[in-house]
């Protein structure tokens, strides 16, 4: 598949101005400009706005309806149980609204399914065993918008249901006292793209909103900023793009993340050794993989109370024990991968095709979702993987690339399928082992109406000379972050750079010292999918530029993207 460098097309005049009204480089003004900020108003909202530039969360269809169920369920003292899904992002909606209940003395319990033994979503043995608890208010978080029978059920047992969820809303809905998800029709709240963990912090912003106005509070109103740590992981964890709402939201969570209050979050960043500033790279790489691993490899059980444990030692246990389920799970991931390969290169027809549907007896069901992912920055197409269970019943999770709807595409494929759900660029699918070669013809197709690709694109912010660089720039550049999906990292161009020296790393990272003309730089590729030395002297290069701090020393250093 050609890999195909697309150079941002410049505006010397806008970017000039923007550069002078901002008092910025005219590198980073271009930036901007490629980010669709086009003038110094809409520069200032991106650079500088706050918690205070939220849109009101009754903007959110349902919310009042949500809060005063919750409301009466405070005031009776009700016994209500938090709902939430496995994942990073539904651990993180878990244990923020059971705090935030229990901060405000509510009779709160939280469950969280097993993904092996019961699957994505609400299930009905669960709401029965709630029942049985004494439960009567569910709250779901990052899941339950198809749940239509869940919730008839749970109405036959006396449980109210609110949903709360950002996954696309299906043609029926269930019939819960109120939905909150942007992605509904009538739903006039902005941010259609906030994560799971998002759509709940709005929902404790508008019940502590309600709650002011009656009075609730004495001495002892919750300050919601303490669970900003949360929406910032579970929103990068979860691939939302990183624009208007998010991107408040996760640079006010990661400065909380610096020095944070919450026990179990100090413990994670102990055993993931981060020590200096926290990034959204740490919480997309470090953070968030731990956190998934337990939901991954069983129940998230370990997580959730991770978020929730109020002593350091025992958070710190905690922390280790997810941290070695990561190391399972990676050990695992590393065989699927190898098997997955193999499985696309002896046959050249997924080769040849626009997306990939590869199945196996042999797969976790918890770990093709990253597989997928590692399958698709290979092979630059959308990719299923399917893990066979025993009773043939196949457990699907897919990927897709800048341009393919997976979810509309799986939506041309449901009468295959037993379910399917998600969003743009990741879903998942059940299916039964003997539809799921039909099912990848019918994917092909569908991915071949909507946008099928032909090779893989990089995306260049600008042309540079390495002269232009400088520790003034990259700190601007700093000014930018949280970088993500929907923002970026900075890409940049340079021609005819002369290569002074080279080594291989590990037998797959490419160290590098480069000149162009001024004073010398390091550079280093990261994982290369054939690592090897270069023959060429002289090579145009594609990079990020950022702040190596290695052994005391903060020195500037090119990533390569990519060489010529």
């Amino acid at each position: 598949m050609k890999k195909n460098w697309t150079i941002e097309k410049e505006n010397p005049k806008q970017r000039d101005k923007l550069s002078q009204s901002l008092g910025v480089f005219s590198i980073t003004a271009q930036i901007l400009l490629n980010r669709g900020i086009t003038n110094e108003e809409e520069a200032n909202v991106f650079l500088n706005s706050t918690l205070f530039d939220l849109p009101s969360p009754y903007l959110m269809a349902g919310m009042e309806k949500a809060v005063e169920r919750i409301k009466k369920a405070l005031e009776e003292n009700e016994t209500i149980a938090i709902y939430g899904d496995y994942d990073v992002d539904g651990v993180t909606s878990t244990a923020l609204f059971y705090t935030f209940l229990k901060s405000l003395g509510a009779n709160v319990t939280y469950y969280n399914p097993d993904r092996i033994k019961e699957g994505y979503g609400v299930n009905i043995d669960s709401v029965r065993k709630l029942s049985k608890e004494g439960v009567t208010l569910i709250i779901s978080g990052d899941c339950g918008i198809t749940a239509v029978s869940e919730v008839e059920e749970a109405k036959k047992l006396g449980i109210d249901f609110i949903v709360t969820d950002h996954h696309q809303p299906p043609s029926e809905l269930p019939d819960a006292i109120s939905i909150l998800n942007p992605q509904q029709p009538s739903c006039k709240y902005p941010a259609k793209e906030i994560a799971g963990v998002g759509v709940i912090f709005n929902l404790a912003i508008g019940l502590r909103r309600a709650l002011r106005d009656t009075g609730f509070f004495k001495n002892n109103e919750p300050n919601l900023g303490d669970f900003l740590d949360l929406v910032a992981l579970g929103t990068v964890a979860d691939c939302a793009p990183l624009k208007e709402v998010n991107r408040i939201l996760v640079k006010e969570g990661i400065k909380r993340m610096q020095s944070p209050k919450r026990i179990g979050l100090k413990a994670l960043k102990e055993a993931s050794s981060i020590t200096g500033e926290v990034t959204s790279f740490d919480l997309g790489f470090k953070l968030g993989p731990r956190v998934n691993a337990s939901g991954r490899m069983g129940s998230a059980a370990s997580a959730v109370e991770l978020f929730i444990s109020e002593d350091i030692e025992e958070a710190r246990e905690l922390a280790k024990k997810l941290s070695r389920e990561n190391s399972d799970r990676r050990s695992v991931e590393a065989d699927i991968i190898r098997e997955a390969v193999e499985q696309v290169e002896s046959d050249s027809v997924h080769l040849s095709t626009n997306s990939i549907v590869i199945a196996s007896r042999n797969w976790h069901p918890g770990i093709i979702g990253i597989v997928a992912s590692r399958i698709v920055e290979r092979y630059d197409k959308p990719a299923i993987l399917i893990a066979i269970g025993d009773d043939g019943t196949g457990k699907g999770s897919g990927r897709s690339v800048e341009g393919v709807n997976i979810y509309q595409a799986l939506s041309e494929c449901q009468e295959v399928l037993l379910q399917y759900g998600g969003h743009e660029q990741a879903a998942g699918i059940s299916i039964k082992e003997e539809h799921i070669e039909k099912f990848r013809e019918m994917f092909q197709l569908a991915v071949g109406n909507g946008a099928a690709r032909t090779e893989s694109v990089l995306n260049i912010d600008c042309r540079v000379e390495l002269s232009d660089l400088s520790e003034e720039l990259i700190s601007e550049f700093e000014t930018l972050e949280p970088f993500g999906i929907g923002n970026p990292e900075p890409v940049l161009y340079a021609e005819a750079v002369q290569v002074q020296s080279q080594r291989l790393l590990k037998e797959k990272h490419l160290s590098l010292k480069v000149k162009q003309g001024g004073k010398p730089f390091g550079a280093i590729w990261f994982n290369m999918k054939e690592p090897r030395l270069l023959k060429q002297d002289r090579i145009d290069i594609v990079f990020t530029p950022e702040f190596n701090n290695w052994n005391g020393k903060k020195e500037l250093r090119l990533r390569v993207r990519d060489i010529d």
